[in-house]
């Protein structure tokens, strides 16, 4: 990413990736922590060793202790044989635990000593094996607030955190959009044996940025996916997007706000600022019903966007700035209406 936030990560992976220290990258879900954790691997001393990247939320607690430190023939029933946990498949390397906040207590009492020992007992063993591993845990959690609520160890806590990284949302560098979107649009091409890769319209990027992503990176991705198994071409526009608008409207424009239409209406960039109002000329005559005369307007926008975007209401909000929800209120109003033969508009 070029934005500042990102450098900062950038440079923080560069720093931290010369030490064997523990790092705890903190983001939201979909931030891409894996990513810094399995970067900060490949360019430190231990690069040539594994790295084991394990969701801590994804076990069930009972196979826990099994699956962290492995266990010994006939320790349990189904234990055919040994095996190995992930303490001993990154021996050498680096053991990324992600979601590290679900571990249940009884779990982080025993990573807690593993960690201190720098050993692991197998379950059904009577001695310990030395481990050798390079700890990064990751969390969309408050770490700190699960420690007061008396849900996360204290020691734990603070064995984890010696050295800290933020991943930023994706709604705090948008500026990186562009450079993301073709590096996944290509990816997703080249996956598919397909060449040469799609490529956004100006104005489905524009939309992208207007959109939040609660699901930061991996939303965008799943988005493309989609879009690109339905624009079917080299292009993918607005339509193909599919946004959830009634996040899209809400997050980015308030109700009392009016987004520019002039784009839709007159096939014109929006302007910064609107132009100045211009005298009618003199044979035509002002509205008698100002009201009535802006609803004719807004009802026309309304119903060339929703022709252009074959009807799709979620697509049409998303082009004029409205949520979905915005989009059904102003049709309600209007007594603009989507049947299966088109359009009906009913005027006063």
């Amino acid at each position: 990413g070029s934005t500042e936030a990102m450098r900062r990560v950038q440079e923080a992976i560069s720093r931290v990736a010369r030490t064997d220290a523990s790092v705890a990258i903190h983001g939201e879900s979909g931030t891409g922590k894996e990513l810094v954790a399995r970067a900060i691997h490949e360019i430190s001393v231990r690069a040539a060793q594994p790295f084991i990247a394990v969701n801590c939320g994804a076990i069930p607690e009972q196979l826990l202790e099994a699956e962290f430190f492995g266990y010994r023939k006939g320790a349990f029933t189904g234990a055919n044989e040994d095996r190995e946990g992930f303490f001993q498949a990154a021996n050498g390397g680096t053991l990324f635990l992600d979601e590290i906040g679900d571990l249940p207590l009884s779990m982080q009492s025993k990573l807690l000593r593993s960690i201190q020992e720098r050993s692991v007992r197998p379950v059904g063993a009577v001695s310990e094996q030395a481990v050798n591993v390079r700890l990064l845990s990751a969390t969309h959690k408050d770490l700190a607030a699960e420690v007061q609520a008396g849900r996360f160890r204290q020691d734990l806590f603070y064995r984890l955190n010696v050295i800290q990284i933020r991943v930023p949302p994706l709604r705090e560098r948008l500026d990186d959009l562009p450079d993301i979107t073709e590096r996944v649009l290509e990816r997703i091409a080249s996956d598919a044996g397909v060449s040469p890769a799609p490529r956004l319209t100006r104005e489905a990027l524009q939309q992208l940025a207007c959109y939040a992503f609660p699901g930061n990176v991996r939303e965008l991705e799943n988005l493309l996916h989609r879009a690109v198994a339905l624009s079917g071409g080299e292009t993918i526009a607005v339509a193909d997007l599919g946004l959830p608008a009634a996040e899209l409207g809400e997050a980015i424009v308030a109700d009392n706000e009016v987004p520019d239409l002039r784009a839709i209406a007159f096939d014109e960039p929006p302007a910064r600022f609107p132009p100045p109002v211009a005298s009618l000329p003199a044979e035509e005559p002002l509205p008698s019903d100002l009201a009535a005369y802006l609803d004719d307007v807004e009802r026309d926008i309304l119903v060339r966007a929703l022709e252009r975007h074959r009807y799709n209401r979620t697509a049409a909000g998303a082009s004029l700035g409205l949520s979905l929800r915005q989009m059904r209120y102003r049709m309600a109003r209007l007594g603009v209406n989507v049947g299966s033969d088109g359009i009906g508009a009913e005027r006063d």
